[in-house]
């Protein structure tokens, strides 16, 4: 009975020390930096524009209070688009752009001078939310010599109120609330393989987990062989650690999934990315590939109808 006992206990308090060390599991906020626009035309100022944002951009990740989007991938993403790196206001551009690059808040702002002052504003656009937060900057200096300035206010922003910018964080919970009105299973089968790579030797199978989750609470059957399924789910999760965040460690991760119906027919196909920090980098890059799945299920599972 005491041997029993010691082990209840024991397995209790593994189960509680692992609870807690999901619970310090946060999102890190990830950061893309657009060219400022210069309210006055000519090159000199619209190099003046990149001149700031790239400033801006190695000071915030010189403050670890965000994880930075880097300029190539940036640049990239915004030539696959389409899309004007200045002036970006519009919100399903915002929304396209986010998701490419897995950025939950775009920075952009303008330059301006009004008499003997040179004024900078700085527009922090959730581009999931589509909330905006401000700062700005003025003085006598070069827009560039400002920099010091700003980017403590920005950076504190970041810090302090980044919650109102970025989404809810999803649960399967969510996500069949989310589905379950326009989705019946009606015990369709359907074979999931997500191959998951986190760097470590034998990594639990996240993305799969959640994703079986959400289709027995919908009502499918998962079965083991793509044969006799009416749906295949496959993909593919990778994580890597993105360094320190604050007193925790911070994994990033990508999901990308495709839905094929019978006859292999593509019915869905996407992916997501996410940043999350936590006690210890397995905890992040778990629940960041949970996460990313969770988000691209809610854009995607609407094809099994």
């Amino acid at each position: 009975m005491k041997r029993k006992l010691c082990i209840l206990l024991v397995t209790l308090t593994v189960a509680c020390l692992f609870a807690e060390e999901k619970a310090q599991t946060q999102v890190v906020p990830t950061v893309a930096v657009l060219p400022f626009e210069a309210r006055e035309r000519g090159a000199a100022n619209t190099d003046m524009g990149k001149s700031v944002a790239e400033l801006l951009n190695i000071a915030l990740m010189e403050s670890g209070c965000a994880d930075l989007v880097e300029r190539a991938e940036l640049d990239k993403a915004l030539n696959e688009l389409q899309l004007s790196a200045t002036g970006l206001t519009d919100k399903s551009s915002q929304v396209k752009l986010g998701r490419l690059i897995g950025a939950k808040i775009l920075l952009t702002g303008s330059l301006f001078k009004s008499r003997d002052k040179n004024f900078v504003i700085v527009k922090i656009i959730g581009t999931e939310t589509s909330r905006v937060l401000g700062t700005s900057v003025s003085g006598t200096d070069d827009f560039t010599a400002m920099i010091p300035e700003l980017a403590p206010k920005v950076a504190a922003i970041l810090e302090k109120q980044s919650a109102k910018l970025l989404p809810k964080v999803e649960s399967v919970t969510s996500v069949v609330d989310l589905l379950k009105e326009s989705i019946k299973g009606n015990q369709r089968k359907v074979y999931v393989h997500i191959h998951e790579d986190i760097s470590v030797s034998v990594p639990d199978p996240a993305a799969e987990t959640e994703l079986k989750k959400i289709l027995l609470a919908l009502g499918f059957q998962v079965v083991d062989n793509a044969a006799d399924a009416n749906f295949v789910v496959r993909g593919e999760a990778l994580a890597a650690s993105a360094g320190n965040y604050h007193n925790f460690t911070s994994a990033s991760a990508r999901v990308e999934l495709s839905i094929d119906g019978k006859g292999k027919k593509l019915l869905a196909t996407g992916a997501a990315k996410e940043t999350l920090a936590g006690a210890t980098y397995v905890i992040a890059a778990k629940d960041a590939i949970a996460q990313a799945t969770l988000r691209l299920t809610g854009e995607l599972f609407g094809e099994l109808k």
